[in-house]
Protein backbone atom coordinates (compact mmCIF):
# COMPACT_ATOMS: atom_id res chain seq x y z
CA UNK A 1 0.00 0.00 0.00
CA UNK A 2 1.31 3.38 -0.94
CA UNK A 3 1.48 5.58 2.20
CA UNK A 4 1.49 9.03 -0.20
CA UNK A 5 -1.85 7.61 -2.00
CA UNK A 6 -3.37 7.04 1.62
CA UNK A 7 -2.67 10.11 2.80
CA UNK A 8 -3.84 12.03 -0.48
CA UNK A 9 -6.89 10.25 -0.06
CA UNK A 10 -7.89 10.82 3.19
CA UNK A 11 -7.12 14.36 3.94
CA UNK A 12 -7.91 18.11 1.99
CA UNK A 13 -5.98 18.01 -0.79
CA UNK A 14 -5.49 22.09 -0.57
CA UNK A 15 -3.65 20.91 3.03
CA UNK A 16 -1.53 18.71 1.15
CA UNK A 17 -0.73 21.08 -1.28
CA UNK A 18 0.31 23.86 1.36
CA UNK A 19 2.14 21.42 3.45
CA UNK A 20 4.05 20.11 0.54
CA UNK A 21 4.93 23.48 0.00
CA UNK A 22 7.07 24.02 3.40
CA UNK A 23 8.11 20.23 3.18
CA UNK A 24 9.83 20.80 0.16
CA UNK A 25 10.63 24.28 0.73
CA UNK A 26 12.22 23.92 4.30
CA UNK A 27 14.35 26.71 4.33
CA UNK A 28 12.25 29.65 3.04
CA UNK A 29 10.14 31.70 4.49
CA UNK A 30 6.48 32.44 3.06
CA UNK A 31 3.95 35.73 2.98
CA UNK A 32 0.59 34.19 3.20
CA UNK A 33 -0.35 35.84 -0.17
CA UNK A 34 2.65 33.48 -1.44
CA UNK A 35 1.62 30.28 0.17
CA UNK A 36 -1.92 30.90 -1.49
CA UNK A 37 -1.04 31.29 -4.74
CA UNK A 38 2.26 28.40 -4.95
CA UNK A 39 -0.30 26.27 -3.29
CA UNK A 40 -2.95 27.07 -5.65
CA UNK A 41 -5.74 27.84 -2.82
CA UNK A 42 -7.38 30.77 -1.88
CA UNK A 43 -5.97 33.04 0.58
CA UNK A 44 -8.81 32.44 2.87
CA UNK A 45 -8.00 28.78 2.96
CA UNK A 46 -4.45 29.61 2.72
CA UNK A 47 -5.34 31.64 6.26
CA UNK A 48 -7.63 28.87 7.75
CA UNK A 49 -4.56 25.52 6.84
CA UNK A 50 -1.47 28.04 7.95
CA UNK A 51 -3.27 28.79 11.23
CA UNK A 52 -4.02 25.38 11.59
CA UNK A 53 -0.45 23.83 10.92
CA UNK A 54 1.06 26.77 13.72
CA UNK A 55 -1.54 25.30 16.47
CA UNK A 56 0.18 22.18 15.40
CA UNK A 57 3.70 23.19 15.69
CA UNK A 58 4.00 22.21 12.20
CA UNK A 59 4.94 26.49 11.01
CA UNK A 60 6.55 29.29 12.81
CA UNK A 61 5.53 32.62 11.94
CA UNK A 62 7.94 35.60 11.86
CA UNK A 63 6.40 39.06 12.48
CA UNK A 64 7.85 41.90 10.94
CA UNK A 65 6.15 45.74 11.61
CA UNK A 66 3.02 45.01 9.43
CA UNK A 67 3.79 41.47 7.60
CA UNK A 68 4.38 37.84 8.85
CA UNK A 69 5.85 35.32 7.44
CA UNK A 70 5.99 31.15 8.03
CA UNK A 71 8.73 28.98 7.38
CA UNK A 72 8.61 25.15 8.58
CA UNK A 73 9.52 23.86 11.81
CA UNK A 74 11.54 21.08 11.23
CA UNK A 75 12.21 19.27 14.05
CA UNK A 76 8.23 18.74 14.33
CA UNK A 77 7.27 18.27 10.44
CA UNK A 78 9.92 15.82 9.71
CA UNK A 79 7.21 13.06 9.90
CA UNK A 80 5.89 13.86 6.70
CA UNK A 81 9.35 14.19 4.67
CA UNK A 82 9.13 10.80 3.66
CA UNK A 83 5.33 11.37 2.74
CA UNK A 84 5.19 14.52 0.89
CA UNK A 85 8.93 15.71 0.21
CA UNK A 86 8.75 14.94 -3.93
CA UNK A 87 12.74 14.92 -4.61
CA UNK A 88 13.11 12.40 -1.90
CA UNK A 89 10.07 10.63 -2.70
CA UNK A 90 10.79 10.71 -6.47
CA UNK A 91 14.05 9.57 -6.28
CA UNK A 92 13.50 7.05 -3.80
CA UNK A 93 10.89 5.43 -5.70
CA UNK A 94 13.23 5.38 -9.17
CA UNK A 95 15.82 3.96 -7.31
CA UNK A 96 13.33 1.02 -5.79
CA UNK A 97 12.45 0.80 -9.61
CA UNK A 98 16.01 0.49 -11.18
CA UNK A 99 16.92 -2.02 -8.99
CA UNK A 100 14.20 -4.18 -10.27
CA UNK A 101 15.88 -3.42 -13.78
CA UNK A 102 17.92 -6.55 -15.51
CA UNK A 103 21.36 -5.09 -16.62
CA UNK A 104 21.56 -2.34 -13.97
CA UNK A 105 24.88 -2.50 -12.57
CA UNK A 106 25.25 1.02 -10.88
CA UNK A 107 23.25 4.00 -10.55
CA UNK A 108 24.65 7.49 -9.91
CA UNK A 109 23.39 10.98 -9.43
CA UNK A 110 25.73 13.55 -10.31
CA UNK A 111 26.11 17.42 -10.31
CA UNK A 112 24.34 19.95 -7.63
CA UNK A 113 21.02 19.70 -5.96
CA UNK A 114 18.01 21.05 -7.48
CA UNK A 115 14.52 20.77 -5.80
CA UNK A 116 12.89 20.02 -8.71
CA UNK A 117 14.98 17.54 -10.54
CA UNK A 118 17.86 15.01 -10.48
CA UNK A 119 20.79 14.32 -12.93
CA UNK A 120 21.05 10.24 -13.43
CA UNK A 121 23.90 8.27 -14.95
CA UNK A 122 22.66 4.45 -15.30
CA UNK A 123 25.19 2.09 -15.94
CA UNK A 124 25.14 -1.91 -17.31
CA UNK A 125 23.82 -3.75 -20.20
CA UNK A 126 21.25 -4.42 -22.66
CA UNK A 127 18.99 -2.05 -20.14
CA UNK A 128 15.59 -2.27 -21.20
CA UNK A 129 15.46 1.84 -22.34
CA UNK A 130 12.06 1.90 -22.96
CA UNK A 131 10.73 1.00 -19.22
CA UNK A 132 13.36 3.37 -17.73
CA UNK A 133 11.57 6.29 -19.93
CA UNK A 134 8.19 5.08 -18.92
CA UNK A 135 9.29 5.26 -15.27
CA UNK A 136 10.70 8.69 -15.60
CA UNK A 137 7.94 10.01 -17.31
CA UNK A 138 5.08 8.67 -14.66
CA UNK A 139 7.67 10.07 -11.62
CA UNK A 140 7.13 13.70 -13.36
CA UNK A 141 3.65 13.23 -13.89
CA UNK A 142 3.17 12.13 -10.47
CA UNK A 143 5.52 14.08 -8.40
CA UNK A 144 6.30 17.40 -10.96
CA UNK A 145 10.24 15.82 -10.45
CA UNK A 146 12.38 15.97 -13.96
CA UNK A 147 14.55 12.64 -13.98
CA UNK A 148 17.58 13.86 -16.57
CA UNK A 149 18.63 10.16 -17.29
CA UNK A 150 21.53 8.70 -19.22
CA UNK A 151 22.06 5.04 -20.14
CA UNK A 152 25.49 4.25 -20.92
CA UNK A 153 27.67 0.75 -20.83
CA UNK A 154 30.44 0.61 -18.20
CA UNK A 155 33.32 0.46 -20.80
CA UNK A 156 31.15 4.35 -21.53
CA UNK A 157 31.01 5.46 -18.44
CA UNK A 158 34.73 4.60 -17.87
CA UNK A 159 35.80 6.71 -20.33
CA UNK A 160 33.75 9.84 -20.11
CA UNK A 161 35.23 9.40 -16.89
CA UNK A 162 38.77 9.28 -17.90
CA UNK A 163 38.24 12.34 -20.47
CA UNK A 164 36.66 14.42 -17.34
CA UNK A 165 32.68 14.66 -18.11
CA UNK A 166 31.45 14.14 -15.81
CA UNK A 167 33.79 15.58 -12.67
CA UNK A 168 32.23 17.04 -9.29
CA UNK A 169 29.84 15.93 -7.06
CA UNK A 170 28.77 12.33 -7.63
CA UNK A 171 26.31 9.49 -5.23
CA UNK A 172 26.28 6.20 -6.00
CA UNK A 173 22.43 5.31 -5.68
CA UNK A 174 22.81 1.25 -6.30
Amino acid sequence: MDKRKVLETLFDPKVIRVLRLFINNPSKEYYLREVSRLAKVPPATAYRIIKTMKGLELLHEEKTKHLKTYYLNQRNAAMFFDLLEDKRSALKEFVEFIRSVEGVERVIQHGDDSENKASILVVGVDIDQESVRSKVVDIKERYGFTIIYLILAPDQYKQMLSMGLYSGRKITLV
